[in-house]
């Protein structure tokens, strides 16, 4: 299981209820106390009491600990050099192709697809009707898969053959019902022992490796 972070102010919310609850249950008691019988409605209310505030956080946190022990992380199938490939999920910036060390680029805008070829140290763009690369990088925004856990991935495909050469997989939790604070952020794992990366998603950078100058061309 994988719990969500405490919050001071849930934690006396819980209390909150356990004090009400209590008290309703303790007037019902005292309204049955005639009944010999009493403690067989009066236990298994009591046990309700304890367990409800809880379960909605028990349920998540099973899901998302099963699904992290799952397939959560990276998995590399093939690596591959190539000159430069098209990426599903935004446009390139001309430094950041310059530091990546790919010699071109194919990237979509909001209306478009762009390509980008690094000669020397300039870049040139060009816009173009579809994308050439034979390689594809892409990126999810998020898929439920349970309540309250959500799974993202991104991948690199060979739009040739259709063949999977690599896949990073995130699974991302909400906060339960009890939890207050200033904001509620996502609880994520990837397979990893702390928190996520930044760039975790770029798996481009483990199976996309840029070609040396003097080699043939992959597209």
């Amino acid at each position: 299981m994988r719990f969500y972070y405490y919050s001071f102010f849930g934690v006396l919310l819980i209390l909150l209820v356990y004090a009400l609850g209590g008290a309703l249950l303790g007037a019902l008691w005292f309204a049955l106390r005639r009944w010999k019988r009493a403690w067989v409605l009066m236990l298994p209310l009591f046990a309700l009491l304890l367990i409800l505030p809880w379960a909605e956080e028990l349920w998540i946190a099973w899901n998302f600990g099963q699904l992290c022990k799952k397939d959560a992380g990276t998995s590399i199938l093939k690596t591959v050099e190539v000159d430069g490939f098209y990426d599903e999920t935004h446009g390139w910036r001309a430094d950041a192709l310059r530091q990546s060390g790919y010699r071109w680029m194919e990237g979509r805008g909001e209306e478009s697809y762009w390509r980008h070829d690094r000669v020397g140290d300039e870049v040139r763009s060009v816009r173009i009707a579809q994308p050439t690369a034979r390689f594809q990088f892409t990126r999810d925004s998020g898929t439920k898969v349970f309540y309250k856990v959500s799974r993202q991935t991104s991948s690199v495909m060979d739009r040739v053959t259709g063949e999977l050469l690599g896949r990073y997989t995130r699974y991302n939790r909400e906060a339960p019902w009890f939890f207050i604070g200033l904001d509620r952020p996502r609880m994520s794992c990837d397979g990893s022992n702390g928190p996520p990366a930044k760039d975790s998603f770029l798996i481009y950078r483990d199976v996309l490796k840029p070609r040396e100058r003097d080699q043939g061309s992959i597209q």
